[in-house]
């Protein structure tokens, strides 16, 4: 079993709870060995055939469901899930073992929303939110190596991130895109997942705006970019590396694709305006202030304002050689 790194409590009695929201647009599946107890999830209400039945929520998503319900359902049955006061989710049965069923929902659901209206019916000492899951990129800076993984989810208090060479007890620096960088601590590795956990918790008031600006972002299209990209020199560097931009006060990690001692290509989440100023951070040789030229299908080419000079340009192309 895979342990949770975060915390929150229920929307409902303020207990701790191992229910799971998710952000991203999964269908529910059986769920694996070692999932958490009944006794720690939050309950609802599933209406099906007339019949309203108890049950706990393991993990509810955009679109659709994994409950823990203690009848056998038959596949494809019309359904209601009733979650606290509000609209119930309408659906249907995907699948159903006799102790758990997962649902498929009719419409997709606005997670965030669901979590928001309990977040204002919670006191202010009991307010937090629960374990959301999610999948971003995270950079992980660790002994002056820095890596960039997916995450998996997060809480207040930590986050689980798909790594690979990360090892327990270890300190770490977090940098999300478009959120301040945190400290935290290796608190458990298995097999290629971590969860970390955050040297100073989040405040929902930091988390919530933030997982809702990245809900409501559109996701930069890969498709159209040509094959040598938007740095056309044949005497480019061509790179697969980690760096981290700022537009303002916000920071996001992106992809340095390709170089030269006067441009530079990369890839982020964030879209950028041609004529935007940019501060970009490269592996092993710091940052410097950047133009953005043009920006293309989630890749933008930038202009430094000072060129590299020859002993950053080879210390680049070491890097590439060894990582």
């Amino acid at each position: 079993m895979v342990p949770p790194f975060g915390r929150g409590n229920s929307m409902d009695s303020g207990h701790t709870s191992a229910t799971i929201f998710s952000l991203t647009h999964d269908l529910p599946t059986p769920r694996a060995a070692g999932i958490a107890s009944a006794e720690t999830l939050d309950p609802a209400l599933l209406a099906c055939a007339g019949d309203s039945l108890g049950c706990r929520v393991h993990w509810i998503g955009r679109a659709g469901a994994r409950l823990r319900v203690a009848h056998e359902l038959a596949e494809q049955m019309p359904v209601q899930l009733h979650l606290g006061s509000g609209e119930p989710l309408i659906g249907r049965t995907l699948w159903s073992d006799g102790t758990e069923a997962g649902l498929a929902f009719d419409a997709p659901v606005d997670v965030l929303g669901m979590v928001a209206q309990h977040l204002a019916r919670t006191t202010a000492e009991r307010r937090r939110l629960p374990r959301i899951e999610l999948r971003q990129t995270v950079g992980v800076h660790c002994g002056g190596v820095v890596e960039q993984f997916r995450t998996r989810d997060i809480s207040q208090g930590g986050v689980g991130v798909e790594a690979r060479w990360l090892t327990a007890d270890t300190a770490v620096r977090l940098t999300f895109d478009g959120l301040r960088a945190l400290d935290g601590t290796v608190r458990w590795v298995s097999r290629e997942t971590a969860g970390i956990v955050f040297a100073e918790e989040l405040g929902w008031q930091t988390l919530f705006p933030w997982l809702r600006s990245l809900q409501q972002a559109p996701l930069p299209s890969a498709a159209g970019i040509d094959a040598e990209g938007l740095l056309l020199d044949k005497l480019a560097l061509r790179l697969d590396l980690p760096g981290r931009v700022r537009e303002g006060v916000r920071w996001w990690n992106c992809r340095i694709h390709a170089l030269t001692a006067t441009q530079v290509e990369f890839e982020a989440r964030q879209g950028f305006a041609p004529g935007a100023g940019l501060w970009i951070a490269l592996p092993e040789i710091g940052g410097g202030p950047v133009r953005v030229l043009q920006a293309r299908h989630g890749r933008t080419l930038a202009e430094f304002r000072m060129p590299l000079r020859d002993a950053e340009l080879r210390t680049l192309t070491a890097n590439r050689r060894t990582g």
